[in-house]
């Protein structure tokens, strides 16, 4: 079997595997698409964590699948950062939304490299624009795109799927990037949610989070300016 062979046979595999276990959970839990959808665009937090929590030492798998899905098609996965706090504690609750955030994004990244990457190589090749985006397609290009806090992860994916940075770069990028963003996000979410406990430690993170990226955006503007 050629290398490009194998290749496809195993993402006719990944995919296939995928497929099994959603269709797996559809069988063994009926309600489970229904009810995480409708709790998402309802935006009822305080539901969504009441049901992830009803799994009981499930809830850290649910938590990680839910988190790893919505990344892996696009959709925003800030309703679960934002309760995994409260389920889990901060700690635990960071931890595990990494864990989910990472994985998603990995693999949105493979299926969007692997259905685009021969118009990408094409499109790149003819715009000179995109030859110069790509050449800042390397580790701390993605990282500093995936450490920002709520930003959308499907523009970053999309950069990186249409660009030259390597699997094994992406993921450390991934991995490395995605930690000061989760423990904003989760941390954020988490004193939101109990505000009357923690108001003083949230505006604490706040002035924090502002001053790191305002002086993140003035470094780079003044760069620019030399």
């Amino acid at each position: 079997m050629t290398d490009k062979a194998l290749g496809w046979t195993l993402r006719i595999g990944g995919v296939a595997g995928v497929v099994l276990i959603l269709w797996l959970i559809q069988v063994m839990l009926p309600d489970f698409y229904s009810t995480m959808w409708w709790l998402m665009i309802r935006g009822d937090l305080d539901g969504l964590t009441d049901y992830i929590a009803s799994f009981g030492y499930a809830a850290i798998g649910v938590s990680v699948f839910m988190i790893a899905f919505v990344n892996a098609i696009g959709i925003p996965s800030i309703p679960f950062l934002t309760v995994n706090g409260i389920i889990f504690g901060l700690v635990p609750g960071i931890l595990i939304s990494w864990v989910g955030e990472v994985i998603g994004i990995e693999i949105s990244f493979r299926l969007t490299r692997t259905l685009l990457r021969n118009q990408a190589k094409k499109v790149i090749c003819r715009s000179n624009m995109l030859e110069k985006l790509d050449s800042y397609s390397c580790i701390r290009t993605i990282m500093v795109g995936r450490a920002i806090p709520y930003s959308p992860n499907v523009v970053v994916t999309a950069f990186s799927a249409l660009s030259h940075i390597s699997y094994r770069d992406h993921f450390i990028a991934n991995a490395l990037g995605k930690i000061p963003a989760v423990v904003v996000e989760v941390w954020l979410g988490h004193d939101l949610l109990r505000i009357q406990e923690h108001w003083g430690r949230l505006l604490i993170l706040l002035v924090a989070v502002a001053a790191v990226y305002g002086f993140i955006w003035w470094q780079k503007k003044h760069r620019r300016g030399r």
